[in-house]
C-alpha cells in the first residue's frame, strides 16, 4: 500500500511517542486519580487524563527552549491542571476568589483529605480545588505548586488556606458517593438488542446494528476502527469468538453515565473483563468506545462493582 506524507509522518513518530510513553507511564497512575478528584467522575477523569496525555506530547518542541530542568511528573500535572482550568473557563466558572498579597496562612485543623476530596468540584472554586488536592493529597510543596499554576508561594498558601477553611466551615467530612444501579428492565430497546446479540455471539447480529460511518475506539490506545466494515473485519470478526467464552454483558449506569460491562465467569469466580460505552441514533451505533486498556479507570470501576479485575491481555 502506497503511504501518503502524513502517514509516513506517523510512522517515524512511533519511536518518539513510545519513549514520551516511557517517562510518564510511571506517574500515570497519580495523574488518572488527580484527574478524578478535579472531575468527580471517571468518565471525565479518563477524558481528561487522554487529552493530557496528547497534549503533553504534542507541546514537548516547546520545551526545548526552557532553560530551567523540568521534571516528568510536574510538567504532566500542569498539562491537566492548565487543561482543566481551560475547561472551567469555557464554562464560565471563576477560578478563585481575589487573593490580597500577604493574607495570612491561620491555622486550620488537618483534614481527612480521603472523605472530603469527593465533594472538592462541587464546593470549592477550580484554583482551590487544584491547590488542596495537589498539596494535601500528592503532597506537592507550596513552591512547587506556585510555579505549576504560575503564581506565588504565597498565593498558594492564601488559597489553601481559604480551601481548607471553606471545607471546615461547610462540614464537608461527611459525603456520599453516587453508585452504579443496574438497568435491567430500564434498558432502551437497542441497548437489550446488543446485550441479547453479544451474549449469543452473534456477531453478524451486532454488525447490523452499526451505521455505516460507525466508529469503535479504544480508549487509551488513540486507535480508532472507522467504519463498519473495518469494524466487522476486525472487533466483530467472528474468528475471535473464541476469546469471548464465558464473557456476558449487562447493561450499567454508573455516575450518570449508561455503560455496557462484561463480565467474565472464571473458575476463581466472576471477574470485571471490560467497560464500553456506546452512542446511539435512531437504534443504530454511532460511536462505541471501549475502556479495556483503561487499566487505572478499569481497577476503579472494578472496586465500585465488588469485583476482581481480569488482568490485560493483549489481542
Amino acid at each position: 500500500m502506497l503511504k501518503t506524507d502524513l502517514q509516513r509522518v506517523g510512522e517515524d513518530s512511533k519511536h518518539i511517542w513510545a519513549t514520551f510513553w516511557s517517562l510518564v507511564d510511571p506517574y500515570r497512575d497519580q495523574l488518572w486519580y488527580y484527574c478524578l478528584k478535579l472531575t468527580g467522575t471517571p468518565w471525565d477523569a479518563e477524558d481528561l487524563l487522554q487529552d493530557t496525555l496528547l497534549k503533553s506530547f504534542a507541546a514537548l518542541s516547546a520545551l526545548s527552549h526552557r532553560e530551567q530542568p523540568l521534571q516528568t511528573k510536574s510538567y504532566i500535572f500542569r498539562v491537566a491542571t492548565n487543561h482543566w482550568f481551560d475547561q472551567c473557563r469555557k464554562n464560565r466558572i471563576t477560578l478563585d476568589e481575589t487573593y490580597i498579597e500577604g493574607q495570612s496562612e491561620d491555622q486550620i485543623d488537618y483534614l481527612e483529605v480521603n472523605e472530603a476530596i469527593e465533594a472538592l468540584v462541587h464546593h470549592l472554586p477550580p484554583k482551590q480545588a487544584v491547590v488542596f488536592i495537589l498539596i494535601e493529597s500528592f503532597r506537592f510543596t507550596a513552591k512547587e505548586v506556585a510555579e505549576l499554576i504560575v503564581t506565588t508561594e504565597g498565593a498558594v498558601n492564601a488559597i489553601l488556606h481559604r480551601a481548607r477553611k471553606k471545607l471546615k466551615d461547610m462540614n464537608l467530612l461527611e459525603t456520599n458517593v453516587k453508585k452504579q444501579s443496574l438497568l435491567s428492565d430500564h434498558s432502551p430497546s437497542a441497548v437489550k438488542q446488543f446485550i441479547d446479540r453479544y451474549n449469543r455471539q452473534d456477531f453478524k447480529g451486532l454488525a447490523d446494528l452499526l451505521i455505516d460511518e460507525a466508529t469503535y475506539s479504544f480508549v487509551s490506545m488513540t486507535s480508532t476502527e472507522y467504519g463498519k466494515e473495518t469494524i466487522t473485519k476486525y472487533s466483530l470478526n467472528p474468528k475471535r469468538a473464541n476469546q469471548n467464552i464465558g464473557i456476558t454483558a449487562h447493561a450499567y449506569k454508573i455516575w450518570g453515565m449508561d455503560a455496557i460491562i462484561f463480565i467474565k465467569n472464571t473458575e476463581n469466580g466472576k471477574r470485571l473483563f471490560d467497560v464500553n460505552t456506546i452512542e446511539w441514533e435512531d437504534g443504530k451505533i454511532t460511536r462505541w468506545k471501549c475502556y479495556y486498556f483503561c487499566r487505572e479507570f478499569m481497577s476503579f470501576i472494578a472496586n465500585e462493582l465488588f469485583l476482581p479485575l481480569e488482568p490485560v491481555e493483549m489481542y
